[in-house]
């Protein structure tokens, strides 16, 4: 993983963000083998960690895609909105470099407690975080349906059956 997104990482726990990793993040850390250079992670839709995850993100210099303020960014209330009304799945950041991309998957929000529930627990760099299970990176893959989300989740289907 890039020290980048262990950075991001251990600033997200450390300011209390409620989250569940996923994507190609958390694929590697069921041991995946598909590097990737963005954070993909379903953030808990409560406006503190949902102001705490954007107030983190804006102070280490990164912008949403999206041409709007932050207090609109910071509005948990206008994020459902444009879930609801723009079809909204994540809202997508990036460092100024540009080497660094989070992706806050707001779609599966409303899943978020049985998200975490069914999630692996895994410690990294003295903290522990919440990983997404592999039947639910499968699920999350086969709705995306990308050309390298097949191939995601024929590897994760294979780590599942060395792990038993």
């Amino acid at each position: 993983m890039a020290s980048g997104l262990l950075e991001i990482l251990n600033q997200l726990h450390d300011h209390h963000v409620e989250f569940v990793i996923v994507g190609g993040v958390a694929a590697s850390l069921h041991g995946g083998s598909r590097v990737t250079f963005d954070l993909d992670v379903v953030p808990k839709l409560t406006p503190e960690s949902w102001q705490a995850v954007v107030d983190l993100l804006w102070s280490l210099g990164a912008r949403p895609r999206i041409p709007e303020p932050v207090d609109r960014i910071r509005d948990v209330e206008q994020v459902r909105r444009w879930r609801r009304d723009k079809g909204m799945l994540a809202l997508n950041f990036r460092t100024p470099d540009g080497s660094t991309e989070v992706d806050l998957l707001v779609s599966e929000s409303d899943g978020f407690d049985a998200l975490r529930r069914r999630a692996a627990k895994v410690t990294l760099d003295q903290r522990s975080f919440f990983v997404a299970s592999i039947d639910d990176l499968v699920s999350m893959k086969e709705r995306a349906g990308r050309p390298q989300d097949l191939l995601d989740i024929a590897e994760l289907r294979n780590i599942q059956k060395r792990l038993g």
